[in-house]
């Protein structure tokens, strides 16, 4: 469950093609909304921004959790240095604790079938794999459960805490602090919420480390199972398709609403996504060929992740060898 390893700089500096996509396409969708009227609602702008099913699992998959950040004294301090500083990280825990709700419930996907139907399909979140690295040259405090880890909050101005991110690496390696690899079949797994819980039983910092304190080298998988649509009924074509899903957990978005106030949410965006049992006729009815082109897009990025890192995923190869059904 735990090891401890280290791995040269050319792999903790690595960041997918999906990642860099993503941050664009927010850079754009943000000088968008600025531009247009007060008026429309931001639901109504995220309908417009879903094209697609597969657009609607990733938007509304995408797992999202409050932001902290540093006080802004060293904020100021550190943009006046030479490398690229984000003030703003989530905890762990926190992160856990937004799967609670889709953990119990599943996670609501707004699906249109045969071109007409409307559907809510919901998914469980399933713990399929976790890394965490940290460069052992940081000077990281380790919290205990319950302890303030508010930045804001600390008399300090957290600089010696956790430093920011760099774009050259201070030290040759980065190591392994904690995997896991999720081997049990799927109706054995417990959900999300309920696997974070037990392992950090055995492992607290899962709840207690930061973002801030993980190299980009981070990263969770999450395998989505189907569980049960409204409306049901004979009709309508059941929706089988798994995913797996993975994010990076040491760069997180800011969200489009972000800002400096408390309300403040960061998003983990999918860098790279693996179909079972996916159809592109089920998840795109008028232009399959597009959405096959970037799923088949996302999977070489998953792909390419786990090679870099020389990771033997289980999940991604039970998902790949099984095949996918691309018409």
């Amino acid at each position: 469950m735990t090891s401890r390893r280290k791995v040269g700089d050319e792999r903790l500096y690595y960041t997918p093609p999906a990642m860099r996509r993503y941050k664009q396409q927010q850079q754009q969708q943000q000088k968008q909304q600025k531009s247009k009227s007060s008026s429309v609602s931001s639901l109504e702008r995220r309908g417009l921004e879903s094209d697609s099913n597969l657009d609607r699992f990733l938007e509304h998959t995408t797992p999202s959790v409050s932001a902290q950040h540093f006080p802004w004294t060293s904020v100021h301090s550190w943009r006046n240095c030479n490398h690229e500083f984000h003030p703003y990280f989530f905890i762990l825990g926190d992160l856990w604790e937004s799967f609670r709700e889709w953990s119990v419930y599943g996670a609501g996907v707004p699906l249109v079938l045969n071109g007409t139907d409307s559907v809510v399909q919901y998914y469980v979140p399933f713990l399929s794999g976790i890394q965490l690295y940290v460069d052992p040259s940081r000077n990281v405090v380790e919290r205990r459960p319950g302890e303030d880890s508010d930045a804001n909050s600390s008399g300090s101005d957290g600089e010696n805490e956790c430093r920011p991110e760099r774009g050259t690496g201070t030290s040759n390696h980065t190591e392994l602090l904690f995997e896991y690899f999720e081997r049990e079949l799927p109706f054995h797994r417990e959900p999300l919420a309920d696997k974070i819980s037990i392992l950090a039983s055995h492992f607290p910092l899962l709840k207690t480390h930061r973002s801030c304190d993980l190299t980009p080298a981070s990263w969770i998988s999450i395998s989505w199972y189907p569980i049960y649509r409204i409306p049901v009924g004979p009709t309508l074509q059941n929706v089988d398709t798994c995913f797996l899903t993975y994010h990076s957990l040491a760069k997180p978005i800011m969200s489009s609403d972000g800002g400096r106030d408390c309300g403040s949410k960061l998003s983990l965006p999918t860098f790279g996504l693996v179909p079972y049992k996916f159809k592109v006729s089920d998840w795109n009815h008028q232009n399959g060929v597009q959405e096959g082109q970037k799923m088949s897009s996302l999977l070489q990025d998953a792909d390419n992740w786990l090679r870099v890192l020389q990771v033997n995923h289980p999940d991604y190869s039970f998902f790949t060898t099984r095949g996918t059904s691309w018409r």
